[in-house]
């Protein structure tokens, strides 16, 4: 008797909600299929509708060609489409959409209404299909074009359903979704209304226009204009310049014939290209268009078709580099790119002639060698209660900010204590027992904060200054929401805001120790900062004034003044705790005398 085989067929409704999980992650991957649908299908106009996160309701309505009869019943079956026809199709995709899975997918999961029409019919069609089985088809008066509805997603998938986030969090991905298509494509009327409320109303414009409809007026102003090319690789596009950026990656675009896509190489190629101008743990603000023979890259590697793979990946890269570095050459950003060479002091030990060093030292009298050597060792100043019997020391800078750092000296200033700025960067002073370090950014952050987190938990008056002439302010819808959830503690510690209208703001006073002129950055630093760091991480409070504080705190790179210096150094050591900035980092570092004379052979 033969073997009963185990292996079966999956039924067709089965496995289409098993391919859904490919393409149907959340609302925003069935908004991402419908919207690359309508501009496939040539649409001027599109209009996109969502309630309740997209969970209840998705709808796009667009005017492009529509569809006929035979074609709305086959853009619902597996693996049909009109965008490819042949295996050598897939060697040069100029869709946005190929595959023929979106729709089928989307219908298995979801209650799905769709109305269209050619130029060419009297009448179009309505198709009803709900969990992937058509429930009713007819004859129906609509405009040329096309308008689904997608109700109920993951309705008959109810472990799916209860992953989706909550309405806010869905919307929020649904948003992040459509800015890729509303800045990839500046020449189609786009519509977003959310639970009733239009977010958006885009019509036709030029793409610097549209970039500063998403961008805002406040970052669009401090973008550089990018424009290159390299044989048939065209890029063009805006970057930011080097003092813009953001401390996530929410705000970097790069787009292939129009289509959003994710490449890291690409990514970090533009990082590379503005070299050390921008610190570690920061992204500087991007959107680029690349144009390039279809042939050339290949986009059919994820379902999600956000991936992509160049044929000569290298070249590209360093293309974007070089483009990059060319735009900031340019506007006098960067005076050289030039790394040091080899041969040169840097990295080298003390192996040199005397001569050869002097040498070198008149050449690049400018300049501050290190070498590889015996580094100068700089100590922390820790609180004695981290010190461990076994020798092991904690981290400061991974246990978050110490506990009982008052029981910890501060360094006693020698009678006539001087100054000297270090690379603008660092506060350098003899004390009795040696010298000291301060990092002059984060010892301002940490006054800062602490200040701010006296107002705010002890309901102080803050000082603050009328601006003569008020500053309007458009914010995005992201950046609006976050304002909403702090307007009340921003007015506490000195800012006088009000909204006008819709999501446009007015800074009518600022607090005392703002500098005229950057409210607004200020403020977007503010809302950036607190809408990017987790809440575990701080109270609600605590987080308003770690944002203010970093973002307000003097910066690597200006100039102080040797009172500056002095007033800052007080104001430090009158911190309940002086030693570590609001994240952990360390804010002083010492060097004993004694260890200074053992490096000169001083002593042994």
């Amino acid at each position: 008797m033969p073997l009963q085989s185990k292996i079966k067929i999956l039924p067709e409704n089965l496995a289409n909600k098993i391919a859904a999980g490919e393409v149907v992650e959340r609302p925003a991957s069935v908004v991402k299929e419908l919207v690359e649908n309508a501009i496939d299908a040539e649409a001027q106009r599109i209009a996109v509708f969502i309630e309740k996160g997209g969970k209840q309701l998705i709808q796009v309505v667009d005017n492009g060609v529509g569809m006929g009869e035979e074609d709305i019943r086959l853009a619902f079956e597996r693996h049909a489409t009109s965008k490819i026809k042949k295996a050598d199709d897939l060697q040069r995709i100029e869709t946005l959409g190929f595959r023929g899975e979106a729709l089928p997918s989307i219908a298995s999961v979801s209650q799905v209404e769709i109305k269209s029409k050619t130029k060419e019919e009297k009448l179009g069609n309505l198709l009803v299909i709900h969990g992937g089985k058509v429930r009713d088809f007819k004859k129906n008066a609509s405009n040329t074009g096309t308008s689904i509805s997608v109700k109920n997603l993951f309705f008959n998938t109810p472990a799916r359903r209860q992953f989706l986030r909550a309405d806010n969090s869905e919307s929020q991905q649904i948003l992040t979704t459509l800015k890729r298509f509303f800045l990839a494509y500046p020449d189609i009327h786009f519509e977003l209304t959310m639970d009733g409320k239009q977010i958006f109303n885009l019509k036709p414009a030029e793409i610097n226009e549209r970039v500063r409809e998403i961008f805002g007026d406040a970052l669009y102003k401090d973008l550089l204009p990018l424009s290159a090319s390299l044989g048939g690789v065209q890029l063009s596009g805006f970057i930011s310049r080097p003092d813009l950026t953001r401390k996530s990656r929410g705000w970097q675009y790069i787009f292939l014939n129009g289509r959003p896509i994710q490449a890291r190489s690409l990514g970090y190629a533009i990082v590379q290209g503005y070299a050390n101008l921008i610190p570690a743990g920061s992204y500087p603000v991007y959107c680029l268009f690349i144009d390039i023979d279809p042939a050339l890259v290949d986009v059919n590697v994820h379902p999600a078709k956000m991936e992509v793979r160049f044929a000569n990946e290298r070249s590209i890269y360093y293309f974007f580099i070089n483009s990059v570095q060319s735009v900031l050459k340019k506007e006098n950003v960067i005076p050289s790119f030039n790394s040091a060479p080899s041969g040169s002091a840097v990295g080298r030990s003390l192996q040199s002639t005397p001569g050869e060093i002097m040498s070198e030292l008149k050449s690049r009298k400018h300049s501050m060698a290190r070498y590889s050597g015996d580094q100068l060792s700089l100590t922390y100043f820790e609180p004695e209660s981290t010190q461990q019997n076994s020798g092991e020391k904690e981290h400061p800078a991974e246990t978050g900010q110490p506990e009982n750092l008052p029981s910890t000296p501060a360094p006693v200033f020698s009678e006539q204590a001087k100054f000297w700025q270090i690379h603008n960067r660092y506060i350098l002073s003899e004390i009795k027992s040696g010298m000291v370090i301060i990092d002059q950014h984060v010892a301002h952050e940490r006054v800062l904060y602490e200040r701010i987190l006296k107002v705010l938990n002890e309901k102080q008056p803050m000082i603050s200054q009328k601006l003569l002439f008020p500053q309007k302010l458009t914010l995005n819808y992201e950046d609006f929401s976050v304002f909403k959830d702090i307007y009340e503690v921003l007015n506490h510690i000195g800012f006088s805001i009000k909204v006008f209208s819709g999501t446009t703001i007015v800074i009518e006073a600022m607090p005392a120790d703002v500098k005229v002129g950057r409210e607004s950055q200020i403020l977007l630093d503010i809302i950036d900062y607190y809408r990017n760091r987790p809440l575990h991480d701080f109270n609600h409070n605590e987080k308003v004034a770690a944002a203010y504080a970093c973002k307000n705190a003097v910066k690597s790179g200006e100039t102080l003044s040797q009172q500056e210096m002095q007033d800052l150094v007080d104001q430090l050591f009158a911190c309940e705790s002086p030693f570590f900035c609001p994240h952990g980092r360390p804010v002083i570092v010492t060097m004993d005398l004694e260890e200074l004379d053992r490096k000169f052979k001083r002593i042994t």
